[in-house]
């Protein structure tokens, strides 16, 4: 290990690494992650990659004093990665820990970790998940615990075949009696099988449920934030977050003046509260300017689009079938939310469930399972009606118009029984022409099956 001080910063090096310093340090970076605090970037030097996360201090008043009194981030995961990989559990190597002091506290601080040539677990082809329940197993016996354990911390490389753990801020150290250790296996079983198709006892996939609610519900933020997938871009005068892999010349087109899109576009609604058109299978909505008590209450919960955008991005999240978004933006007065959009993909043809024409029987079983789904994992949507839910060219339905849905869940449980019964009824009643014997009974027993309760738990037996 070598120590030194470069550019202001008082460096701790790994031997072989020191030479490279100042060259990874200059090199253009990718960035992967940004914030006002925080920044995680890839730099390459030679035929090595080295991911550089910059911690800024200083971007926050007084927030360097603290580290007079506490270990920064970045030196409580370089220690963290010191006695990991004493314990035998492969992790990315962390080759450089940076600080620079002044007067008034810690200004920033540097960690830096070879590149490993993986991909997150969940994009891994061929997975054997015994060897990721192995994994776990070899972590909890040498007592080393992760609180936020899923697949994009454990990396896997291929030929030869490779098992890294990254991210290590939520780890601690345990002693490793055997219950202690079951119970940390346990724990941490559920929290990849919640992406991962693993093997598990009836008690970790309960607890694993638990997890996955809560977990998909906080990553949702996500879309409204700078990461691999998406970011914030300007076109023209408009701010937009947007799906990075989505824009092309001609959704970049869009977004430079929506407005001028709506005009041009296929009407679809035009309402007081929200007017939606569509064209180059695009569907773009925008919020209207309703009520002036919204304004503040936009300000807090954020903008309706801004809403929409997320619940959005959070069905996709959970595997429940739903138009897929591209962007959103808010315009502004004065700081207050006037109107909103949301860009998404069409569903096409788009005939909605009243007047689909197919195998209804085939379609009753795909909407039970929709509907399952959405209330498996904790959604109701208080506008359930049949002019929301839309089927695409291979007969497939998904839902739309989120501005009833609601997210219910994060305790475990299922959304209460009256909810879902109250759901159920409001698609019934519009579904009514369609609603033969046999297509209910399809819709209800690939509803309770995919729910995997009993039709009783929802419709209990009346009294005598």
């Amino acid at each position: 290990m070598i120590e030194r001080t470069h550019d202001k910063f008082r460096w701790q090096l790994a031997d072989d690494f020191a030479p490279l310093l100042e060259t990874v340090l200059q090199a253009p970076p990718r960035v992967v992650k940004e914030s006002a605090v925080k920044l995680v970037a890839e730099h390459r030097a030679g035929d090595k990659s080295y991911f550089v996360k910059r911690y800024r201090h200083a971007a926050v008043p007084l927030r360097p004093l603290k580290f007079f009194f506490k270990t920064s981030q970045a030196r409580e995961e370089w220690q963290v990665a010191q006695t990991v990989a004493a314990r035998g559990i492969p992790i990315v190597r962390h080759v450089a820990l940076g600080e620079r002091w002044a007067v008034n506290g810690l200004q920033e601080s540097i960690l830096i970790t070879e590149g490993f040539a993986g991909v997150p677990a969940n994009e891994a082809p061929g997975l054997n998940g015994e060897e990721v329940s192995a994994f776990v197993e070899r972590m909890s016996k040498a007592g080393v615990m992760h609180s936020d354990l899923h697949p994009a911390n454990l990396l896997i490389g291929q030929a030869p075949f490779a098992m890294r753990l990254v991210d290590l801020h939520g780890i601690r150290f345990t002693a490793t009696p055997p219950s202690e250790s079951n119970s940390n296996r346990d724990h941490m079983l559920a929290q990849l099988r919640i992406s991962l198709p693993l093997k598990v006892s009836t008690e970790v996939e309960r607890a694993s449920r638990i997890l996955r609610q809560r977990a998909l519900m906080r990553r949702s933020i996500r879309c409204l934030r700078t990461n691999r997938e998406f970011s914030v871009k300007r076109f023209g005068h408009w701010k937009w977050h947007v799906r990075s892999a989505a824009l092309t010349p001609d959704i970049e087109k869009v977004l430079s003046d929506p407005d001028q899109f709506i005009e041009n576009a296929r009407a679809l609604k035009q309402g007081r509260s929200s007017t939606v058109a569509a064209a180059q299978e695009l569907v773009l909505k925008r919020y209207n300017f309703k009520k002036p008590l919204n304004l503040l209450k936009d300000l807090l919960r954020g903008s309706r689009g801004r809403r929409g955008f997320r619940k959005a991005y959070h069905l996709e999240l959970c595997g429940v079938p739903t138009a897929r978004v591209i962007a959103t933006a808010d315009v502004r007065v004065l700081g207050l939310p006037t109107r909103s959009y949301v860009l998404m993909e069409e569903i096409t043809p788009g005939a909605h469930a009243g007047i689909w024409k197919g195998d209804e029987c085939t379609a009753a079983r795909k909407l039970g399972r929709l509907i399952a789904s959405l209330h498996a994992e904790g959604f109701i949507h208080r506008d359930l009606k049949e002019t929301n839910l839309l089927f695409d060219a291979k007969g497939d339905p998904h839902l739309i118009d989120l501005d009833g849905l609601a997210f219910v869940g994060g305790a475990g449980a299922y959304v209460p029984a009256d909810d879902a019964v109250s759901n159920l009824q409001r698609l019934a009643v519009g579904l009514a022409p369609r609603c033969t014997r046999s297509n209910v009974i399809a819709f209800l027993i690939t509803y309770f099956r995919h729910r995997r309760i009993r039709p009783r738990q929802l419709f209990p037996r009346a009294s005598p």
